[in-house]
């Protein structure tokens, strides 16, 4: 369904009211940091509540809808209640740190994890219908991606005073620890995901920047907050950020057509830079952009293998949710002789499948690997039916492949589970982008239908 057709079905220009809740929600979740301490606690769970309201009443009164939840949400709901059942389980430890004593909540950890982004998807499917709609999601991406870039550059650079969330400045939210002293950590206190935010947004400004129907001085915003994303991506000194940037560049200049031009460039720049400077490249000297730090490399390895113990333990159900950094604990394993004992002992899950893999079993992993192909394969179909040219067409689905594909290389290097920003923003992108080709697959069914109420029967 091209962009004209869908005003033709929906002529009123106004993001719907469930995608205007939607945005609101994921604002929540990338300033949630930084507005906890004025905020009352439970205000996640009145915008959360208030946007499945919000998108039922929607669904009720708009018949010509799509219905159901599609492929992927309902492989997604079957990992959700598998979720469920690990939480109400018994299992031998308890979902803690057993170095600290801390207690997890594990209804917070399955919200973030696991409700969230499923929610996302469906959400996103279903409503996000109309081009304003996305139109605006893109540009909440950007502008969060911006807001990301300028306090991680001016956490560097200066001037500090203008620098919020203050923990950016200094160094971590517990005072005394500075966690993150060399890494630009954004508002999520957190480097990887900071840099996701870059990548996904410098994705994103990519297309807007493309897009002739966008004003001009907005175009040349983009640009700006696309080399600014390029810049907050380097100061995060993070390997996994880098390797994502690496691997969301290359998807983007062979897959983008039509808009793979700032792909290229951007992607010949770094390889000059990275050929220029080699040997700080390779050295061990993160600040000086090295990446030959095996520390962290041998952390990872031991969590996969104290991962691999676990499943071999425990193949069907696993361990439990939340149960990782106790079985890191009480039997955490060496990948091999030539790795220190210690590297990664008694801590999260850095690895977001391995973690899966561990405390939801076999079972839980397949189910969560259901989904991701699952999701890649409708991405495809949709990429098939959409256009080339229109805004919600064939470059919305390579975009939310591109930041698919981020979210997955970066979940290989840290739990995304934690973390509700990046995996509510990717569902909800990726929902969207399947949701136009689903509409756009019915219509080319049934072209005559178009206006008459052919989506209001349809099960996608």
């Amino acid at each position: 369904m091209t962009e004209s057709s869908a005003r033709a079905r929906t002529p009123q220009a106004a993001a719907t009211a469930p995608a205007i809740a939607a945005l609101v929600m994921v604002l929540w979740t990338f300033l949630d940091l930084g507005l906890a301490p004025i905020l009352p606690d439970n205000l996640f769970l009145v915008l959360f509540a208030g946007m499945i309201l919000v998108t039922a009443v929607w669904l009720d009164r708009t018949p010509n809808r799509l219905h159901g939840i599609g492929p992927v949400g309902w492989v997604f709901a079957l990992y959700l209640l598998w979720n469920l059942y690990s939480m109400l389980a018994p299992h031998e430890y308890p979902a803690s740190d057993p170095l600290t004593g801390d207690v997890f909540s594990v209804p917070r950890f399955l919200m973030t994890g696991v409700i969230l982004p499923f929610v996302m998807l469906v959400v996103g499917r279903y409503t996000f219908e109309r081009p304003s709609a996305v139109r605006l999601l893109l540009w909440m991406i950007v502008l969060m991606a911006g807001y990301s870039a300028a306090v991680s550059i001016m956490q560097f650079t200066g001037p500090t005073a203008w620098v919020w969330p203050r923990f950016i400045v200094d160094g971590s939210l517990v005072p005394g620890v500075d966690t993150w002293a060399d890494r630009a950590i954004g508002v999520f206190n957190q480097p990887v995901v900071n840099g996701m935010t870059m990548l996904i947004g410098f994705a994103v400004a990519m297309l807007l920047i493309s897009t002739r129907s966008e004003p001009v001085v907005l175009r040349f915003l983009a640009l700006a907050i696309a080399i600014a994303s390029g810049i907050g991506v380097y100061f995060t000194h993070t390997r996994a950020v880098w390797l994502s940037g690496a691997v969301m560049l290359l998807a983007g200049a062979l897959l983008a057509k039509g808009f793979r031009k700032g792909f290229v460039i951007s992607l010949g720049v770094v390889a000059a830079v990275v050929a220029a400077n080699w040997s700080n490249f390779t050295s061990s000297d993160r600040n000086a952009g090295g990446v030959g730090s095996t520390s962290e490399v041998n952390d990872r390895l031991n969590i996969i293998q104290t991962a691999l113990w676990a499943v071999e333990q425990n193949p069907l159900t696993g361990w439990g949710i939340q149960r990782f950094q106790a079985i890191n604990t009480y039997h955490h394993q060496q990948w091999s002789k030539e790795i220190p004992w210690g590297n990664g002992f008694g801590i999260v899950s850095h690895t977001n499948e391995m973690g899966v893999l561990a405390e939801l079993g076999l079972i839980g992993f397949a189910l969560w690997v259901s989904v991701l192909l699952l999701a890649a394969y409708r991405l495809w179909v949709a990429h098939r039916a959409l256009p080339d040219g229109d805004l919600c067409g064939k470059p919305l689905v390579i975009t939310a492949s591109i930041a698919f594909v981020v979210l997955f290389c970066s979940g290989l290097t840290v739990d995304l589970r934690l973390f509700d920003f990046p995996t509510a923003i990717v569902f909800l992108l990726v929902g969207t982008a399947i949701g136009w080709g689903d509409r756009a697959r019915l219509n080319q069914a049934a072209p005559d239908d178009v206006g008459s109420g052919s989506l209001s029967r349809a099960h996608v």
